[in-house]
């Protein structure tokens, strides 16, 4: 590698690193991962990058970018491509092989011992040059929480709530319809579209009576919709229940739930399970949390009210935080947030790498939530 080519793909990790990050709390617990790929002449004829949990890889979508004008090239990516079949998408390797591109340089190895150090091998029979390290500082911390999180045992979860300037997830009198505005709405159906499941308790089936699918224009398929309810009260006629035969619907109770319930919300077509009660007579939440990432389920957002969100923050069940906030003051009573005791302001926990956009008129503040449970 002469020197002027040494820069350019160093550069070139460089970009990738900054579309990696584009995709920050819409992929985990996948890594971030962004891809360049370079023209035998040292152009840029490429860029993509992991954009959604469940979407094309970032290999895959910088080599769609190029096309044709990959072969022979270089591509630059921020991660050893992957060389197994994950969770919702196949490998990479074939397809890098069949790009034409001549080599790959990768800027860590994969944690997951799935497919680390596979692609080496799959390069080498191909003769495809292959180096790893080059912009390892700025690559490695796009995979430290996906590294931390393998082998987990319960869904990399999402805790979302809608609030007012004041903290206020409701007036006094119950009513949150509609706290923030369409745009923010419409913000929530996308980070739907990234997860396998939607997870609620019942209280807000009785508040809100919501459908909790995802209303993108185009698409057709909504997660899991899961329902917290020990003591399986959920209506028959609740709306999550009543179209369970064209969205899947789980429902989660304690053991000896209502037999009669029981029938009547199966015959709805969905699904009841009976799992073990913890502290202060609900369902485990360890249970549920396992039992939902035993069935496939890797990606949650948490959209509850405030005693299921407060019991999931404090039992570090969340790894990450959704909040919009209106421009509206609210005032009295209305609940807030998460019910029960708080911490001191010193210990408080702080939201990690947090960022703050724009939803229309409301605002989106994202974080790491920094308190998690052993997930083993």
């Amino acid at each position: 590698m002469t020197a002027t080519s040494a820069d350019v793909v160093r550069r070139a990790m460089a970009e990738a690193v900054e579309l990696a990050c584009r995709a920050r709390f819409r992929v985990e617990p996948n890594p971030l991962v962004g891809a360049v790929v370079l023209a035998t002449d040292g152009t840029v004829v490429g860029r993509g990058f992991h954009a959604r949990w469940g979407g094309p890889h970032a290999e895959v979508a910088a080599l769609h970018d190029a096309g044709e004008r990959a072969r022979g090239g270089t591509l630059v990516v921020t991660l050893e491509p992957c060389a197994h079949t994950g969770k919702k998408t196949p490998p990479c390797v074939p397809a890098v092989l069949e790009s034409g591109v001549s080599r790959v340089v990768a800027g860590a190895l994969d944690p997951n011992p799935a497919t680390r150090g596979l692609a080496a091998a799959a390069f080498a029979a191909a003769g495809v040059a292959f180096e790893v390290g080059v912009g390892q500082d700025a690559c490695a911390p796009l995979v430290a929480r996906h590294a931390r999180h393998l082998g987990a045992d319960v869904p990399w979860t999402i805790a979302k709530w809608a609030m007012s300037a004041d903290g206020r997830i409701a007036d006094s009198g119950g009513h949150s319809r509609w706290i923030t505005d369409a745009p923010a709405r419409d913000v929530v159906h996308e980070i739907r579209a990234t997860v396998d499941a939607v997870v609620v308790g019942r209280g807000t089936v009785a508040a809100d009576d919501p459908l909790l699918t995802c209303r993108l224009p185009g698409r057709t398929a909504s997660p899991l919709r899961v329902v917290l309810d020990t003591d399986l009260r959920t209506p028959p006629e609740a709306r999550v229940v009543a179209t369970s035969r064209e969205t899947a619907t789980l429902i989660m109770c304690a053991e000896r739930a209502d037999a009669f319930r029981r029938a009547q919300i199966e015959e709805r077509g969905a699904e009841v399970v009976e799992l073990p009660r913890g502290p202060g007579g609900r369902v485990k939440l360890a249970a549920a949390f396992r039992e939902l990432h035993r069935r496939g389920v890797h990606r949650a957002l948490l959209e509850a009210g405030s005693v299921l969100t407060g019991a999931c923050l404090r039992a570090g069940y969340v790894r990450q935080v959704a909040v919009f906030v209106a421009p509206v003051v609210i005032g009295g009573s209305g609940p807030t947030p998460f019910d029960g005791g708080g911490w001191p302001l010193l210990d408080a926990p702080r939201l990690q790498e947090p960022r703050a956009t724009a939803a229309g008129t409301d605002a989106l503040l994202e974080g790491y939530w920094p308190r998690s449970a052993p997930t083993v």
